[in-house]
């Protein structure tokens, strides 16, 4: 562990210079009227470094695939079948969020004269209510139509990324043979690459299925309860289940704010079935899934939250805790590749840091 401690110390101070180097290279092209151009180049080439990433996270299901079909028709397979799964699920959720967010709007006028009431309750100026109800209906709009363009904008981008990793994966024979002709370490590099696709694929598998868990099994409860629009709140609880330690309190906290606007008598055993989904989630289902409970550093999380919502908007900020971990799964597949010749398994790269620090200090 020490010398792990000394590694990444090391690579802390040779990556400052670089970082320094591009702060102040992004302010004299300020200075120079340059920044603004390379944006737009950027914002250009996003498309493509997506369906670079696409094309990564594509090839081990690809590389499954090929076991038992030719490589091209491998690529084809893989890439069909999962746009006709995506369809699928967009075909059937879709029109089923699309009614329930609606219902929530015509909602509002109903929450809102209650939370007057509330306010009135306590003495708090009707005035301020009623600047309230201005600016939320209308800060609740510009949202809502904000987020629709950011949507519609950021789906044409990764149609275009899900193609170029298509193109990506058929040739990546050809990229192979490149990187090994360019780079003389190579084989680091291949061994990084096969242990990161490994895990992620397997964060991503067990993502889904956790997400799927939660979703499921808190619209069932909420819908059995009566509970109005339980989809949306189910998915919305399932999505925050994501962010450590506060994202499933958060969650719940929300749902338990809607029953007290929507009930005269506030439900409490949905209420406390949803709290006891969720412990049950986090102290067996989740290790079932991962054969270990999640460790995603909470700093990372959080710094992902403004990085996806700059590269990608609202569904960036949503998705955030998934870029996070995957970028975690990345660095550690690195240190590991950097030291070993084999693949890393889910226990070499998704160790608890926490646990192996207690376990150098005991030993200590």
């Amino acid at each position: 562990m020490k010398h792990f401690l000394e590694q990444v110390d090391r690579s802390a101070r040779h990556i400052i210079f670089p970082i320094l180097v591009i702060l102040i290279g992004i302010l004299i092209l300020k200075q120079i009227d340059m920044y603004e151009r390379i944006v737009r180049i950027y914002h250009a080439c996003l498309p493509v470094l997506l369906g670079v990433v696409v094309a990564f996270f594509m090839q081990p299901m690809i590389d499954r695939v090929q076991l038992y079909l030719p490589k091209r028709l491998s690529v084809f397979l893989v890439y069909i079948v999962f746009a006709v799964i995506v369809s699928l699920l967009l075909v059937v959720l879709v029109p089923i969020f699309y009614k329930q967010i609606i219902e929530c709007v015509k909602m509002l006028p109903i929450w809102l004269e209650r939370f007057k009431n509330i306010l009135e309750s306590y003495h708090i100026p009707y005035d301020f209510h009623s600047l309230l109800e201005r600016n939320s209906l209308k800060e609740g709009s510009m949202f809502v139509v904000d987020t629709l363009c950011s949507t519609f904008s950021t789906a044409m981008d990764y149609g275009v990324a899900y193609l170029t990793g298509f193109f990506i994966s058929i040739d990546v024979e050809f990229w192979k043979h490149c990187i090994y002709k360019v780079f003389k370490n190579a084989h680091r590099f291949s061994t990084f690459y096969h242990t990161a696709s490994k895990i992620i694929y397997q964060y991503l598998l067990g993502t889904f299925l956790d997400l799927l868990f939660i979703t499921v099994s808190t619209w069932c409860i909420l819908s059995l309860s009566g509970f109005p629009n339980a989809f949306v709140y189910a998915l919305l609880l399932a999505l925050l289940n994501l962010f450590p330690y506060i994202g499933a309190s958060i969650g719940l906290v929300l749902i338990v704010i809607v029953a007290l606007l929507s009930y005269e008598h506030f439900p409490f055993l949905p209420i406390f079935l949803v709290w006891l989904l969720q412990q049950l989630e986090s102290n067996v289902i989740q290790p079932m899934i991962f054969h270990k409970t999640m460790d995603v550093r909470p700093i990372l999380s959080f710094a992902f939250i403004f990085i996806s919502d700059a590269f990608f908007g609202i569904p960036g900020v949503i998705l955030s805790p998934i870029f996070a971990a995957i970028a975690q799964i990345g660095f550690r597949s690195y240190l590991h590749a950097k030291e070993n010749d084999t693949v890393g398994k889910w226990e070499d790269i998704w160790y608890d840091f926490d646990e192996v620090m207690q376990e150098e200090n005991m030993k200590i």
